[in-house]
């Protein structure tokens, strides 16, 4: 005899008796509520936690050259990032861009492996790439001309712009890691 719906709901457990629903490893009922979907059909929660996708895993050796080619385009860009900024508005757009194409190619140093672990390599190579180029030779200044008076030269703007272009690039960077986790 089964359970009242109304008492099932009140101990926070389901049943999956009324299911057509098949896992395609176990055979086991599975209900819209509790299945795993799968690229080969729809799995139980126990069978999919077996599986992992060869994307996410990754070697010593790739998390290597990932942080190396973030390191480097790290640096890099704050030798290209000054040329953008005279663009405007469109520097923005063009610097996404940009740092949108880059990011494939970091993908693709990264062996086009996805998952947390490749975008937390990546994103803090990218920030300690900046903290060590001229990136951060350019955060300074703009945080010392926030911090003037506008009489003596300074801009009150300088901060946040600079901020907004450290952000887009990031963004943009990363793109192609974030898009597909």
């Amino acid at each position: 005899m089964s359970e009242n719906p109304a008492f099932q709901k009140l101990k926070g457990t389901h049943s999956c008796r009324d299911s057509a629903l098949k896992c395609v490893d176990c055979n086991g009922q599975v209900c819209p509520k509790c299945f795993v979907q799968c690229a080969v059909g729809n799995r139980c929660k126990k069978c999919a936690s077996r599986f992992t996708s060869h994307v996410l895993l990754t070697s010593p050796k790739v998390l290597a050259k990932l942080s190396a080619a973030s390191v480097l385009l790290g640096i890099a860009w704050g030798y290209i990032q000054p040329h953008l900024e005279i663009m405007g508005i469109y520097g923005y757009v063009i610097q996404f861009f940009a740092a949108a194409f880059l990011g494939k190619l970091l993908h693709k140093a990264a062996s086009h492996k996805l998952g947390t672990k490749v975008t937390t390599v990546a994103a803090i190579a990218l920030i300690v790439g900046l903290a060590i180029g001229p990136s951060r030779d350019t955060l300074l200044n703009a945080i010392q001309y926030s911090n003037l008076p506008p009489a003596e030269g300074g801009d009150p703007n300088a901060l946040g712009g600079e901020l907004i272009r450290l952000a887009v690039f990031l963004i943009g960077a990363l793109m192609p890691f974030i898009r597909k986790n």
